[in-house]
């Protein structure tokens, strides 16, 4: 896991820290170019944050083997990708070699997430098929406003919350955890585009679906279980496995493996606190934002992490 944050002064420097990225940024406007690049790498996933102060045009051809998307944090005026008008309700998407011209005007912030074509295709088939049925190969996605603002927000808060944790993302469950929680909140984002399916189940059914996805995190006691492993795994969709939880468990799936995860920490922590922190114990299982950890873990719980490490280490 590597996570960097860099500061430039030169166009075509900005352009060469991005590796595997074969691309040239040349300055267009007059004056001082000032950029910076907030970068978290974790191999199977690769974001960044990138404002530039100036107006660039950006030409190169993207990383092969994965799916490079674009969401706009700030964009003043409208700019152009591949000849296509990328606007404020926009998600831009290449595919891996494929070749690209962006038309960047002044003080653009945006967050880029590319992510491997297999990973892609096994964690949101639909959205896949999408991609790359198209023959038209367009590079800009239309989403609603409402969508575009509640996406900005989530996406550049987890994204900040690892790179302030960067050293979390050293374990498994946290690495995957992140991957998943990105790639999901793309979903979301591009739902319209990719819509879940929505199949009339009966109540035996759900009941069945519940029954699985607690069987598959049995069965997986030592790394965390994802919605989308579920998803993967039982060959159905989120919305499907949404319904199915609150019909059935009342409650999502989301908190239900929330709470799974959180007693995982919790044996952990009581059965070996000599040899495992509270941090170590939290990124094991996938938490990396240690402040909503400790929130959810005392609400569960009704105590600390700490105090549960505390008292076992007393006996």
């Amino acid at each position: 896991m590597q996570a960097q944050q860099q500061h430039f002064t030169d166009a075509h420097q900005h352009a060469a820290s991005l590796a595997h990225w074969n691309q040239v940024y040349d300055q267009i406007s007059a004056g001082r170019f000032h950029s910076s690049l907030q970068r978290l790498n974790t191999d199977q996933l690769d974001i960044f944050r990138e404002t530039i102060n100036q107006r660039v045009v950006q030409q190169g051809q993207a990383p092969a083997e994965m799916i490079h998307f674009a969401v706009p944090l700030n964009l003043p005026d409208a700019l152009s990708l591949q000849g296509c008008q990328v606007g404020n309700n926009t998600v831009m998407a290449l595919r891996g070699g494929e070749e690209f011209v962006f038309h960047v005007p002044p003080q653009v912030d945006s967050l880029q997430i590319s992510i491997r074509n297999q990973d892609l295709e096994a964690l949101a088939p639909q959205l896949w098929q999408r991609l790359h049925r198209s023959r038209q190969r367009l590079p800009v996605l239309q989403v609603s406003e409402s969508q575009l603002m509640a996406a900005r927000a989530l996406l550049l808060s987890t994204f900040e919350q690892a790179l302030d944790n960067a050293d979390l993302m050293g374990f498994a469950g946290s690495k995957k955890l992140i991957q998943h929680q990105f790639i999901s909140l793309l979903l979301d984002l591009l739902n319209d585009i990719a819509p879940d399916e929505r199949p009339n189940l009966t109540h035996a059914t759900h009941s069945d679906i519940v029954r699985r996805s607690q069987l598959i995190v049995q069965h997986s006691p030592d790394e965390p279980v994802t919605v989308l492993d579920l998803c993967q795994k039982l060959r159905i969709s989120r919305r499907t496995l949404q319904n199915s939880f609150q019909l059935i468990a009342g409650t999502t799936p989301v908190d239900y493996l929330r709470s799974i995860r959180l007693n995982s920490v919790r044996r952990m922590l009581l059965s070996r606190p000599e040899s495992n922190s509270v941090r170590e114990a939290a990124g094991h299982w996938g938490f990396y934002h240690m402040g909503h950890f400790s929130r959810d873990y005392r609400r569960l719980f009704d105590e600390l992490p700490s105090e549960t490490r505390a008292h076992a280490l007393a006996l």
